[in-house]
């Protein structure tokens, strides 16, 4: 009996102890992060032999604990993109970095000018806010530039950190699988190891299978094994290829990297990749197109006019053809069969340009394609109109030559032309980026206000003895036709008469001798004795003359260079009126800036509601686990006094079993 009560005593001691023990280790972990509380399972042993402990249980919810990776992973993306975002859109709507007040100070400075074109002051006030204009577009270039780095430099650390995690989890995988072997607790070894995956969710979303011997392998992307038992494969970003400035993420399986590009769609890598592709990169076309849109149209108009001293106009900007910047517009693929020897991409109208890079792949039979990323929209030669000659190639045709290894094909406003020193080969990739690096590139070219062409090169006149009331204008369409060939000249000056009377006519004389004026031959028979209707264009060598109203018989209105004119603001004029001008669907400049101001204040908007979403879901779902898993110390005080008593009472068998003995003792 007394034998009995001792063993009794004893085994219920144990369990107690064993069940103390645990409460003592939940009260220590109370502020452990990923701690899950344990309990002591004691169950009767047969034939009323007392009591045994069959496990240490951990209090976990599988469910539960993989919605906290979710929901880590999408407030972690949340938190990152908008963070980024909240910068952009601060920069590009502030008063003191937006290009749009740098527009309405230029556009502003144009107008004194047109007031008063004479004035040195003017025009030096002008040719300030010129290159102010150029100076905001290549700051703000420079700080989406230097937000690309930033998003290069993170995806560089946190891959690291990604890699880090990953092993110490195949490592944690292997210390489990040694502890149920040797029949060793791993309790805690499991905390630790789904606090990692935690860790992992903040930089990625994860795909975690539990297999055999609670061993996990984790899975990202389209299904590339990170973890696989106790090995652990390298998450790595590198730069681009093609596109350099542009680091990609892969995953190096046996020493082979595997693409990720566009499969992390979560955590601080997907808010880096995503906010990129959805933000940075839209906005970095967008200023870019912007500032091509803005050099190419006042180049194009500031070249019809003349300077203060009689001269011709020049660039206004740094001309958008550069050949610098066109060659520098595309990018061959480094691991394609084929050398790029010549590449270059022209604008040829500024105003079809989109917002987005394009992808050329050569294929089969060198049918190529060209990928608009920005849509995905794709452009097959197949479907182009070819010609016989790379000159001859304008939007919508292309010309291809496999003997010569060229290529040229244009759309969207461009003209790319590709030459290889080897022929090109199926999958040869090139990236062209027509407007990526616009905003940088963009600058002024004047030195002095006075080569500001702010007058008309050609001069109206009409006698004082005209009756009727036509008014005649001038419109400038090409400066390097022959009739300005000679500085400071026409060639020839001409001379409108009008004659009869029913019909109207009129009659264009080349007056390179006014005392004997000779009708003039473009090339398609003398200009004489053509009906006149109001409003007629009359198209002219460089220039359209046009004359409304309704001139009488005997009028006359004369064209010669516009010698003196420093009074003339009729291309001041023109310029100023580019600042309302319709440039893309009806959009002016500025109003093409504030779309791309809104489209990305909208974008911010959605990710910070997005991000107190999920802010608020990773809370309530911790709450949840944590009222699961967590250690409530009212609920173990109340416990730690439960096991003290029977702590204590498994003592007093103990003693109850010593005094049966001693009294068996006596009486023998």
């Amino acid at each position: 009996m007394s034998s009995n009560l001792l063993n009794l005593g004893l085994q219920s001691i144990r369990a107690n102890q064993s069940a103390l023990s645990v409460i003592g280790q939940n009260i220590a972990n109370v502020n452990t992060p990923g701690y899950n509380r344990q309990v002591t399972n004691q169950s009767t042993r047969d034939n009323q032999m007392g009591v045994q402990v069959t496990d240490i249980q951990r209090i976990t919810d599988q469910f539960l604990t993989r919605q906290l990776w979710s929901d880590t992973s999408s407030a972690s993306y949340a938190q990152t993109f908008t963070l980024l975002a909240d910068e952009i859109d601060n920069r590009l709507a502030s008063s003191t970095s937006s290009v749009s007040t740098a527009l309405d100070n230029y556009f502003k400075a144009m107008q004194n000018v047109v007031d008063d074109p004479i004035s040195l002051p003017n025009r030096e006030v002008f040719l300030a806010e010129a290159r102010g204009l150029t100076q905001r577009f290549s700051e703000l270039s420079a700080s989406l530039t230097r937000q690309s780095q930033t998003i290069n430099d993170q995806l560089v650390v946190y891959s690291q950190e990604v890699s880090s995690i990953a092993a110490n989890i195949a490592d944690m995988n292997e210390k489990i699988r040694l502890a149920n072997a040797a029949n060793r607790p791993s309790n805690e070894l499991k905390d630790q190891r789904d606090e990692m995956v935690v860790k992992l969710s903040e930089y990625l979303d994860v795909s975690v299978v539990e297999q055999g011997r609670d061993q996990y392998s984790i899975f990202i992307g389209n299904g590339l094994p990170l973890v696989v038992d106790n090995s652990a494969n390298v998450l790595t970003a590198t730069r681009g290829d093609p596109s350099a400035d542009q680091y990609q993420l892969s995953l190096l399986i046996a020493g082979r990297p595997a693409d990720l590009s566009n499969q992390i769609s979560r955590g601080k890598l997907g808010g880096l990749t995503e906010y990129r592709e959805k933000i940075l990169e839209p906005a970095q076309q967008e200023l870019g197109r912007i500032a091509i849109l803005v050099a190419g149209s006042m180049n194009d108009q500031h070249k019809m006019g003349m300077d203060l001293d009689g001269r011709l106009g020049g660039n206004l900007f740094r001309d958008i053809n550069d050949a610098a910047l066109t060659q520098q517009r595309i990018s061959p693929k480094r691991t394609n069969d084929s050398t790029l020897s010549a590449g270059s991409v022209v604008i040829t109208d500024a105003t079809k340009l989109k917002a987005s890079d394009y992808t050329l792949v050569v294929g089969l039979d060198a049918v190529a394609t060209v990928k608009r990323e920005s849509d995905g929209r794709v452009f097959s030669l197949s479907d182009m109109t070819s010609v016989a000659s790379p000159s001859d190639v304008t939007e919508g045709s292309y010309y291809i030559d496999a003997n010569s290894e060229t290529l040229v094909v244009a759309l969207d406003g461009f003209r790319v032309s590709l030459n290889t020193t080897t022929p090109m080969r199926p999958g040869d990739t090139f990236l062209i980026q027509p407007v990526a690096t616009g905003a940088s590139d963009i600058r002024t070219e004047l030195t002095s206000g006075r080569q500001l062409a702010l007058a008309s090169p050609i001069r109206v006149e009409a006698p004082q003895d005209n009756t009727g009331t036509g008014v005649a204008s001038v419109e400038i369409t090409d400066i390097n036709a022959t009739s300005f060939s000679v500085s400071k000249r026409l060639q020839p000056p001409v001379e409108v008469r009008f004659s009869n009377t029913d019909p109207l006519t009129f009659s264009v004389f080349d007056m390179s001798n006014p005392n004997s004026p000779q009708a003039l031959d473009l090339g398609n028979g003398p200009m004489v004795g053509q009906t006149f209707t109001p409003g007629v264009v009359i198209e002219l060598d460089g220039y359209n003359v046009r004359i409304n109203n309704q001139p009488k018989a005997g009028d006359r209105f004369s064209f010669d260079y516009n010698t003196d004119g420093v009074s003339d603001n009729r291309n001041a004029l023109l310029m100023s009126g580019l600042q309302q001008k319709g440039m893309i669907n009806t959009q002016s400049f500025q109003d093409i800036y504030g779309s791309m101001v809104s489209k990305v204040g909208t974008e911010t908007s959605v990710a910070q509601i997005n991000f107190r979403s999920s802010r608020s879901v990773l809370e309530s779902t911790m709450n949840a686990r944590a009222s699961v898993s967590g250690v409530n110390l009212d609920e173990e005080a109340a416990k730690l006094i439960q096991y003290q008593q029977a702590y204590q009472a498994s003592a007093q068998l103990i003693r109850a079993s010593q005094t049966l003995f001693d009294s068996l003792l006596s009486v023998v």
